[in-house]
């Protein structure tokens, strides 16, 4: 049996693990190869208590202004309770030697690895940072506090990610540029994969669909029929390359004032000139994807970003940063243009060239929906990961 393990809610609109189990999910649904395949996750509450609000206030008023206490909380939210959402679903299956657990998080493998399985064991790390990093930002943001001194907390999971990777013998990783990243925050990344039985499954993902057409939507947030729209979705922040977006969109508006940008998502940074709409969150991505000409990804570090195959699914043209899992998808069809990482005078070179090339634009239309279709599709998702569990199954 292969249990497919996430201490989180599934869900086929997030990034992450989160949103990578969910089209895996739906993938092996489709080429009907889930029978010997459990995912287990953590189920939805359907009820809170009413003064869950009042008591998180309190909490965090206490809690979130010692560094020392927010570190406990974190050892507790992170390591010491990390199965608690999934725990009783655990203790009722017998694993046993033939069995696979597939895994997505350092922080998961090592709470596994407690549990002292005899099953073999598979990690996808998914992060594009250090899971140390992650947690602590986590924390900072939960308590609203980004002065807290959360040093030991961090040494503590560092020390865990560490292990994992030392540790674990069988990794999935969508291609070879998205380990790349790994080798900036693991110390001897390398030496340490090198002995280790590493596979390769490019992650997939459902259509990404729209529920207004390209004029519906541009007549709804003024924007011109024939005005250059690029859009971007995803967080505002620096790992993101937001500021760096920012930043060209300045330049772009000095310039040409007919090209617009729009985003949807949420973060710290904010656009700062008038030709640019923040959406800000929203449950329908694909009608501001649909709607542009261009999509870019200013990503500074990238592991295979989830919304660049769902822009393929599209057609939507590309402009991408030369970074971990873009560089693999841009081998892969001409409709993905790619720059220099943080390089704003190649990105708005990049774009004025596309904006008065756009002859060039369906042809690469065209290359991205093909190759969404021959590579990207759910079933394209599953079919490689049957490959894998088959050839593990085997050794």
């Amino acid at each position: 049996m292969n249990y497919i393990t996430y201490p989180g809610n599934i869900d086929i609109r997030r990034g992450g693990p989160s949103g990578y189990i969910a089209n895996l999910e739906k993938g092996l649904d489709l080429i009907n190869k889930k029978q010997n395949v459990s995912v287990i996750s953590k189920e939805n509450n359907v009820s809170r208590e009413k003064n869950e609000s009042l008591k998180k206030i309190v909490f965090n008023s206490l809690i979130g202004k010692n560094g020392f206490l927010a570190g406990k909380f974190g050892e507790k939210k992170f390591i010491r309770y990390r199965d608690a959402a999934i725990k009783k679903q655990l203790e009722e299956i017998k694993f046993t030697q033939s069995d696979i657990v597939y895994l997505h998080s350092v922080l998961d493998y090592n709470k596994f690895y407690d549990y002292n399985l005899k099953s073999k064991l598979i990690l996808t790390p998914h992060t594009p940072e250090s899971i140390s990093d992650e947690c602590v930002n986590l924390l900072k943001n939960s308590f609203n506090n980004t002065n807290l001194d959360l040093s030991n907390f961090k040494k503590k999971i560092k020390v865990l990610e560490e292990n994992a990777f030392k540790s674990c013998e069988y990794f999935i990783f969508p291609s070879k540029e998205s380990m790349e990243i790994y080798s900036t925050f693991v110390e001897d990344f390398d030496v340490i994969m090198k002995d280790k039985k590493i596979y390769y499954n490019l992650t997939g993902c459902q259509k990404l669909n729209h529920k207004l057409s390209r004029e519906e939507f541009r007549k709804q947030h003024n924007i011109k029929k024939d005005a250059f729209v690029i859009s971007y979705i995803g967080r505002h922040n620096k790992i993101k390359g937001f500021d760096i977006l920012r930043e060209v969109a300045k330049k772009i508006n000095e310039i040409d004032k007919e090209i617009v940008f729009i985003s949807g998502g949420t973060g710290d940074i904010k656009s700062e000139s008038s030709n640019f709409i923040e959406v800000g969150w929203t449950n329908d991505p694909g009608s501001i994807v649909n709607a542009s000409d261009l999509f870019i990804l200013p990503n500074r570090n990238t592991y295979f970003d989830l919304v660049l195959l769902e822009v393929l699914s599209l057609g939507t043209p590309v402009l991408a940063s030369n970074t971990g899992g873009n560089k693999t998808v841009a081998k892969l069809t001409e409709g993905i243009k790619l720059f220099e990482n943080e390089n704003v005078e190649e990105i708005v070179s990049q774009i004025l060239n596309l904006k008065n090339n756009r002859n060039e634009l369906p042809k690469m239309v065209d290359e991205n929906l093909k190759c969404y279709n021959e590579y990207f599709t759910l079933e394209k998702f599953a079919e490689r990961y049957t490959e894998i569990l088959y050839k593990i199954n085997n050794l």
